[in-house]
């Protein structure tokens, strides 16, 4: 399988059974309620994640294709980029609750891509090259 192809199926895949089961623990636990009036979603919460790391595997295997021995600097730069960009999009939540219900569900989403996104650069980096016939 073409290994773009891969990694786009397993950020649906990581994508569809982290909501999953975050949806579940919140139902379960009678606290999803709070996120009424806040302005913010579960959903939208992990669309956001989704998008920017599908940019970031954009970026990533462009790099690889181009620079494949400034992949890991490519990450860090990345990483910087997408936690400001991260805070950007919930610097309005940030104390909007008293018990930090936001803040926290946040965290749990953006370590779940942080998560693939190191998944995806140790992939790119540690991929057998062919041998090179002379």
């Amino acid at each position: 399988m073409n290994k773009y192809l891969q990694l786009i199926l397993i950020l649906f895949a990581v994508t569809g059974i982290c909501f999953g089961i975050h949806y579940a623990v919140l139902s379960y636990n009678d606290q999803d309620h709070w996120w009424i009036g806040s302005g913010y979603s579960l959903s939208g919460m992990y669309i956001f994640g989704a998008v920017a790391s599908l940019v970031m595997l954009i970026v990533y295997l462009g790099v690889d294709y181009s620079m494949p021995k400034q992949l890991g600097f490519a990450f860090l730069v990345g990483m910087t980029v997408k936690a400001a960009a991260s805070y950007y999009y919930i610097h309005e939540g940030i104390n909007l609750l008293e018990n930090d219900f936001i803040e926290l569900n946040f965290l749990v989403v953006f370590f779940v891509y942080l998560v693939y996104d190191a998944y995806v650069a140790y992939f790119l980096v540690n991929q057998e090259e062919p041998d090179k016939k002379i």
